[in-house]
């Protein structure tokens, strides 16, 4: 019987072992290392009090400002007074002074009624020994009823820190003129700003043009009669 050393078989059982742990050994060095995951960030619940209402995570402490626009009274009935200067055409220039009553239907639209008093000269026609009149001045009255519309309301500042409440506004109506005994179909047509420093009070500064057809130089024609006024009223 012939006897082999066995240490060809010891040889191969140790390099396979070490081959296996080297391997693992490797395995562990170069495997992926794990990376950071972001996390999201965790949102705050708003607190439910215990009335069944959602509380506010954060209450700002902000301090609110008290304004105070003025407004036109309640009432919608306006009545006033108005003094100005009236042109009479182929005549002179007069004062005119009167009363006015205004009922306002909405923001927008009013209905008014006036009464006015000027006079009626014909100096200069005397002056070339064609009077129109049996004396030199007569008394003018006009009245008649206006629609009018608010164009632009807004405000209108005084300086720095006053603001008032203020309104452009057309106008338009037709009535009577009366002087020297006759009477004129008359139209009207103007526009005006009004002001309000208070809320019950109003001040008015108008321009219109009063049209009538007349004949003092003998024929018919359409004349235009131009007034300027300024006007206080009240709201009741």
């Amino acid at each position: 019987m012939t006897y082999r050393p066995a240490l060809p078989h010891l040889a191969v059982v140790l390099l396979l072992s070490f081959s296996v742990s080297g391997c693992a050994l490797w395995s562990r060095m170069w495997a992926p290392k794990d990376e950071p995951v972001d996390e999201e960030p965790v949102k705050q619940e708003p607190v439910i009090s215990s009335e069944g209402t959602l509380d506010p995570v954060i209450d700002p402490d902000v301090a609110r400002r008290e304004v105070i626009v003025p407004r036109i009274d309640t009432e919608n009935y306006e009545v006033g007074t108005f003094l100005g200067v009236l042109s009479v055409e182929d005549l002179e220039s007069h004062p005119i002074y009167g009363v006015r009553a205004a009922y306002h239907l909405s923001e927008d639209f009013f209905v008014e009624a006036e009464y006015g008093r000027s006079e009626a000269s014909d100096q200069i026609r005397r002056t070339i020994g064609q009077p129109f009149f049996p004396k030199k001045t007569v008394s003018l009255d006009t009245y008649g009823v206006n629609i009018g519309y608010n164009l632009l309301p807004g405000e209108l500042f005084l300086g720095s820190s006053r603001a008032i409440s203020a309104t452009m506004y057309v106008l338009g109506g037709a009535g009577d003129t009366q002087f020297n005994n006759e009477h004129y179909l008359t139209y009207n047509a103007g526009m005006g700003l009004k002001l309000l420093p208070t809320d019950w009070l109003s001040l008015r500064l108008e321009m219109r043009d009063r049209m009538w057809e007349s004949d003092l130089l003998g024929k018919d024609k359409f004349t235009h009669n131009f007034e300027a006024t300024l006007g206080v009223a009240a709201f009741f």
